[in-house]
């Protein structure tokens, strides 16, 4: 206990992360400021990028009709998935990279004892519910967490570059007949300029490639280090799977014979078992949120309690003298922590549980891309 106090100490003096010691009026009404600002000409341009994308739709559908027997279906199928699927896709990442960055200047002026309430009440309600995603992050941390974000940001900034050439080129039109040029090209045509556009505009190439090769060693370091720290909870999941898999197959086998036909038969094991394994792992999953629930609640519970009797109690202990608070009042001599905490992990461990621990709406929209993150690495360790 002494040793987290005296972490909280730290951060009240600004030592930890660089963290403001108290709120600064200014810096908020200047970061408020600059948030509005940036994220009206954010919406501005995002609508035009959304405007754009339907038009350039409608233009694929109306030249796929004009001429639909162009290329080979596969190269049409991946005309289709860049046009409909990523260019909407990369609309919405860019929607939640920009609320990260903005929720990240927020994080830059807040003192670490709000940041440590703020997280301690996300852990009491939310920690069951990505508790694969906090060990991953724990994880990523104790591989090299700044390293790991570098490199993250080299890969960004890349990309970055890639988008603004497409917008450029997207635009083009040598031939000044009022169409874009990509608008006029042919299935290979368009693929061969877009890939070489896009190593034109990636300027290191060698550092993007060491980038990419180091997040994927960490990453599947990442999760050798939680498929240890979760054994039990993927044994469970082994476990299951593996004894339901034979009698699933004797049972549900036949059908799916008849449904497949005589053509399909011999993907009816796989189908099989591919549902077994998601069952397992969702059921396994279900256990440990129990687990990783009860034990974020408390952790959650004693952050909070420990940020009020460090960065509020000092300031509301001499109002409180007739309820029993010494003045000056001692966060080392006092239950303030436990007495706020306990009640607290107690609440967060009670919302989890009967909520499923499924997100309501609107926040399961809001937290949408955390979710996939959380259920990829359930898949990659559990399986």
């Amino acid at each position: 206990m002494a040793e987290g106090y005296q972490q909280v100490n730290d951060a009240e003096k600004g030592l930890i992360d660089g963290q403001p010691a108290s709120l600064n009026k200014d810096a908020v009404k200047a970061t408020a400021a600059d948030i509005g600002k940036e994220g009206k000409e954010f919406g501005t341009k995002t609508m035009g990028e959304i405007g754009k994308t339907w038009e350039q739709m409608r233009s694929a559908k109306f030249a796929e009709s004009n001429d639909p027997t162009a290329d080979t279906p596969v190269k049409k199928c991946i005309k289709f998935t860049m046009i409909y699927l990523v260019k909407p896709l990369i609309i919405i990442i860019m929607i939640y990279a920009f609320i990260v960055q903005q929720l990240y200047k927020v994080y830059k002026i807040l003192p670490m004892n709000l940041l440590q309430a703020i997280f301690g009440v996300g852990l009491c309600f939310f920690g069951g519910i990505y508790f694969m995603s906090i060990a991953a992050a724990e994880a990523f941390r104790n591989f090299g967490g700044m390293r790991v974000i570098e490199e993250f940001v080299i890969c960004w900034d890349q990309a970055m570059l890639v988008k603004a050439a497409n917008e450029i080129d997207d635009e083009v039109d040598a031939d000044a007949d009022g169409t874009a040029d990509v608008q006029q090209m042919s299935y290979n045509e368009l693929m061969t300029h877009k890939a070489k556009m896009a190593m034109m505009a990636i300027e290191q190439p060698d550092r993007l490639q060491k980038a990419l090769e180091y997040l994927f060693t960490a990453y599947v370091a990442v999760v050798a280090t939680l498929k240890v720290q979760f054994a039990r909870t993927v044994a469970v999941a082994l476990g299951i799977a593996d004894m339901l898999v034979l009698p699933s197959c004797q049972l549900f086998g036949p059908m799916l014979a008849v449904i497949y036909g005589k053509d399909l038969q011999h993907w009816v094991e796989p189908t099989i078992t591919t549902i077994v394994k998601l069952t397992a792992v969702i059921v396994a999953s279900y256990i440990q949120a129990i687990i990783s629930a009860f034990y974020s609640g408390l952790r959650g519970g004693r952050m909070f309690g420990t940020s009020v009797a460090y960065g509020l109690m000092p300031y509301l202990g001499p109002y409180l003298t007739k309820c029993g608070v010494q003045d000056p009042f001692d966060p080392e001599q006092s239950y303030i922590d436990e007495m706020i905490g306990f009640p607290l992990a107690a609440a967060g461990f009670y919302y989890q549980f009967t909520s499923g621990f499924v997100l309501p709406f609107p926040y399961n929209l809001i937290m949408l891309p955390c979710t996939i993150v959380e259920w990829a690495i359930r898949w990659d360790v559990y399986t």
